[in-house]
């Protein structure tokens, strides 16, 4: 890179390209710390907005319609989930709506112990969860796991499992298998009927004309059914999720400006050093006419590249290692496969431009030294 042959940017801004391309080695500690706080930035707010993302239900084991009732822990639950339904089949605003209960079965542990399995029970293709493996249960011998059920189990597509109520037993095979993060992620999922045995929960599910009504509905099913729990799509999150989200969003604010504040801290005193190093060639620089300002713009170029590479760099870590770490964790709770819902403006435009706003800072501030270089005093030099 030679500068008469420059004829693309400014003599300034060429000088500053041209330092860090030839002094690699120098600004290798400034791209590690650009990398890290990019990292350490990006992948709270990635968890964040995945949770908080109406796709998440995929990872809860719920199908995914507009509202959810949940009548559980009250007298006289089969009345009342009745009259529910009757209210739902007779308003115009709804298309349709699928009722599920959820009892416990008795199922032998492949070391032979018995424990008891969480079953809901219903029709799952009307809402359909994401199945990892296979389908949704659709005959009477039929079985749904969740990941974690199907591991602590050891089964597979197409293996029999039997479940045991108030001494009958029930031989069904294992149709497909879900993520499901909610209830310990020990689930199941099966559509035969079952008359016998404590109902732990209802669940119905409703479908609306128009989506867009689903919080008001929400609200007004809330007043009427004070016994039930209602909620819309991303009220359920909220409910099921809301402290979590909370957190992870102080979190995400807190790692950027933990990063802001690391990115300014390391390029201050990357610049004071090099302008102690340099002060001589910054003499003979302004004798030749370089002013502070063309000096100034020439470290924003330097530290804009490395930047630039930097923050690039940290994007692809955080969107790879970044999600295989945060799919590690999820996976502990009873999912399979994880991915990052990106936000683009947050993460595309908000943290990069805060990250440059940080690093102009430190230089503005770092080159305020540059006043107290006299040519004078370097001429013998």
């Amino acid at each position: 890179m030679r500068l008469r042959k420059n004829r693309l940017v400014n003599t300034n801004v060429f000088l500053g390209i041209k330092d860090v391309l030839s002094r690699k080695r120098l600004y290798l500690t400034m791209l590690s710390v650009v990398i890290v706080s990019t990292f350490i930035m990006l992948i709270p707010q990635n968890l964040y907005s995945t949770i908080s993302s109406p796709g998440f239900t995929s990872y809860m084991g719920i199908g995914r319609s507009d509202i959810l009732f949940r009548v559980q822990q009250t007298d006289q639950m089969s009345e009342k989930i009745t009259a529910i339904e009757k209210t739902l089949g007779t308003d115009e605003a709804v298309t349709k709506y699928v009722e599920h209960t959820t009892k416990r079965f008795a199922i032998q542990t492949k070391n032979g112990k018995s424990e008891t399995i969480k079953v809901d029970l219903g029709d799952h293709t009307a809402f359909p969860v994401y199945y990892i493996k296979g389908e949704a249960p659709q005959t009477e011998d039929e079985i749904a796991l969740s990941v974690m059920n199907a591991r602590e189990l050891d089964k597979k597509i197409g293996d029999i499992l039997v479940l045991t109520n108030d001494g009958r037993e029930r031989i069904l095979k294992v149709c497909g298998i879900y993520s499901d993060i909610t209830n310990g992620g020990k689930t199941a999922k099966a559509a035969f009927g079952e008359k016998s045995g404590d109902v732990m929960w209802y669940t119905v599910y409703v479908k609306l004309k128009d989506n867009s009504l689903s919080t008001a509905k929400a609200a007004e099913y809330t007043k009427q059914f004070s016994f039930a729990k209602v909620a819309d799509l991303d009220g359920y999150i909220a409910q099921t999720f809301g402290p979590t989200i909370d957190s992870i969003k102080k979190i995400s604010v807190a790692a950027m400006i933990a990063a802001l504040l690391m990115t300014i801290l390391v390029t201050l005193l990357m610049m004071k050093m090099l302008i102690a190093k340099e002060r001589h060639t910054i003499a003979v620089m302004k004798s030749l006419g370089f002013t502070n300002r063309d000096i100034t713009v020439q470290f924003i170029s330097r530290f804009a590249l490395v930047l630039f590479m930097g923050t690039l760099a940290g994007t692809i870590l955080a969107n790879t290692l970044g999600e295989v770490l945060a799919g590690a964790v999820i996976a502990s709770f009873g999912s399979a496969t994880f991915k990052f819902v990106v936000n683009p403006v947050s993460a595309y435009l908000i943290s990069p431009l805060a990250m440059s706003c940080a690093v102009v800072l430190a230089v503005a501030l770092g080159t305020t030294g540059l006043n107290n270089i006299q040519v004078s005093a370097h001429i013998k030099e």
